[in-house]
């Protein structure tokens, strides 16, 4: 029994290493298709010879424990691409410089073309006739230093007194020294280009881009710019009833003055109405500045009897703000008007109501008139 089992035992190690010597060749054979036979078996082989490499057939080799038979070693080793993705093996570790596989290329989005609607634009209709407003030879206009009061009062008026008694604007003191609210904040312009707008009465807009707010605003930036610090009160006093804003814009000025003791200067900033009996409207220009409505400061007096014992204060600083727009802009102010009601100026003695343009101007030539305006104010403030 024991010499059968020898004797058996090697006939089956010679058919191994018969078999082995066959695969030996078949594997040399495809070694030599591959192009580079000697390059494939070091891969694998490394140090050894090619003895040790066919007995790994029959016999692993030390440290071989990837799983892969001698063929598939050399035949993966054959691709970079094939050796990263073989079964067990470690990914390949990233260089400083990462190799990345082209992208596909993405065609690139195109931007949409800009929109060839042009906005919505009007033209200022015909017919309204231009007008630089100047003093006239009734007896009520009084002309003195230059400056020119229409007066609709029985008061007799002395402007070089005026000016002598006129308070002092300075832009030193701390807090806000200018307050701009709009009684009448819904009066809007003529509507001419891009400046369009909804109405919400004849010329009247909720629109504050088109409305007095957008006026103020305006004046704002110019006096902001100037080192002042200014409060701009955008409520619409006068919607959504016309019927007592002064009286809603008096209880909001109060307010602001109590809480701001330091306001020195407050402006109620309006547009006027111009219109013949025919309907033909009327647009205040400049005429010494391109594209420019006038303006035109409003104020009040006690003559029908409400209190208003600081009138004369508040006309002069009015004459005086209009002695210095003569001096820079000649005939951007139409004349000071005094009329016999007090406008809620009995509430501070450095408040004024500005008339800036008529409905009939445009919104672009108001807007030019108040930063005018503005500008002068502000410039007579940095002086004290």
């Amino acid at each position: 029994m024991q010499k059968t089992r020898t004797r058996g035992t090697g006939i089956r190690r010679g058919l191994r290493q018969g078999i082995a010597l066959f695969f030996g060749v078949v594997g040399l054979w495809l070694l030599w298709l591959t192009g580079d036979p000697r390059a494939a078996l070091a891969n694998w082989v490394g140090e050894r010879d090619l003895a040790a490499a066919l007995l790994a057939v029959e016999l692993p080799m030390p440290g071989d424990g990837d799983g892969l038979g001698l063929w598939e070693r050399l035949v993966v080793g054959q691709s970079p691409l094939l050796e990263g993705q073989a079964v067990g093996s470690a990914p390949p570790e990233e260089t400083e410089t990462p190799q990345s596989l082209p992208s596909q290329e993405v065609a690139p989005t195109e931007e949409p073309a800009p929109s060839d609607t042009p906005a919505p634009s009007t033209t200022a209709p015909e017919g309204i006739i231009p007008k630089t407003m100047v003093a006239g030879t009734s007896s009520k206009y009084i002309t003195q230093e230059g400056v020119t009061i229409y007066n609709h009062t029985d008061y007799a008026l002395d402007i070089p007194t005026l000016l002598a008694n006129a308070p002092t604007l300075s832009a030193q003191k701390e807090g806000p020294q200018i307050l701009i609210f709009h009684s009448h904040a819904t009066e809007a312009y003529t509507m001419d280009g891009t400046d369009l707008y909804e109405e919400s009465d004849s010329y009247r807009t909720l629109n504050t881009e088109q409305n007095m707010v957008r006026i103020g605003a305006e004046m704002t930036k110019v006096f902001e710019a100037a080192g002042l610090e200014v409060i701009h009160d955008t409520t619409l006093y006068d919607y959504p009833s016309y019927n007592d804003a002064y009286t809603r814009s008096s209880q909001g000025v109060a307010q602001w003055l109590e809480q701001y003791p330091s306001i020195q200067l407050v402006l109620d900033v309006h547009r006027d109405a111009l219109a013949a009996s025919d309907g033909t409207l009327y647009k205040t220009v400049t005429g010494t500045v391109d594209n420019c409505a006038q303006v035109m400061m409003v104020m009040g007096s006690d003559a029908i009897g409400q209190e208003h014992p600081n009138w004369r204060i508040n006309l002069g600083l009015a004459v005086r703000i209009q002695q210095a727009l003569v001096e820079k802009w000649a005939t951007l102010a139409r004349p000071v008007v005094l009329r016999t009601s007090r406008f809620n100026q009995h509430q501070s003695t450095g408040e004024i109501l500005i008339e800036v343009g008529t409905h009939g101007n445009t919104l672009q030539e108001a807007i030019t008139a108040a930063r005018l305006y503005a500008r002068t104010v502000a410039d007579l403030m940095k002086e004290g």
